[in-house]
């Protein structure tokens, strides 16, 4: 499923060891990029996740799409004002992880089973391991997010306590996305400057050790587009399974 030799890993390396971050274009083959993207079609159910009063939610995508106008509106200025006040996200997900051990995932999208899969074997992994000379790195937890227009992740590192996190992925799945359309993973030193910007490239997979500021920059709400892609973490230690709040 993937194509990750040593040669086609060898600039992610060089760049995450100088500055922990990095990309692999084309990681997938061509067959089984096409056959995710179409797989996407055919998720059962996406959920919107944000915060609001402090709280994470999980709400039902499809029944916010059909809001009225009105209230929509409103939700939608709660939620930009969470973003002034402090950490903040809106996107929609479907969570592999949860349902690879929930004993869904297979039913309910079968082709992302099948990524799941390979996510935690030695294909995966052992590239994974070399490319952030990390041997320790022990499985792959993930999700499939899409960022719909206005949908942002405002900044953050990673670091939680307890999950063991070395280093997360991104495995973009849109093709076509246009820089002038926001949905950037947009890299910040300290002091809150942005050093560097990773526009979504269909196929290409970014890497970036844990901890290490970030955010994905809101998208435009004139964009039709969706940005899709795999999104997770590499983990040191035993997979626990789902936790709440995972």
């Amino acid at each position: 499923m993937f194509d990750l030799t040593p040669d086609r890993c060898k600039d992610a390396a060089n760049h995450l060891r100088a500055l922990s971050r990095g990309q692999i274009d084309n990681a997938l083959l061509g067959p089984a990029h096409t056959r995710l993207l179409k797989a996407v079609d055919a998720i059962p159910r996406w959920t919107l996740v944000t915060r609001l009063a402090g709280r994470h939610l999980d709400l039902d995508a499809e029944a916010m799409a059909q809001m009225p106008k009105a209230q929509r509106e409103e939700f939608d200025v709660r939620v930009r004002a969470g973003a002034a006040q402090g950490f903040q996200y809106l996107y929609e997900t479907y969570p592999l992880y949860d349902k690879w051990h929930g004993g869904v995932l297979g039913d309910e999208a079968p082709v992302f089973a099948e990524l799941f899969g390979v996510l935690n074997s030695a294909a995966f992994l052992d590239p994974m391991r070399a490319v952030l000379d990390a041997p320790d790195i022990s499985f792959a937890d993930a999700q499939l997010t899409r960022y719909r227009a206005g949908h942002f992740l405002t900044t953050h590192d990673d670091g939680v306590a307890g999950k063991n996190r070395v280093a997360a992925f991104v495995l973009t799945l849109t093709e076509g996305w246009q820089k002038d359309w926001g949905g950037a993973l947009a890299f910040q030193a300290l002091d809150g400057r942005v050093i560097e910007n990773f526009v979504p490239r269909g196929n290409t997979l970014s890497l970036f050790k844990v901890p290490q500021p970030h955010e994905v920059t809101p998208v435009a709400k004139t964009v039709s587009a969706h940005r899709v892609s795999i999104t997770g973490w590499l983990r040191t230690g035993k997979d626990p399974g789902p936790q709440a709040g995972d």
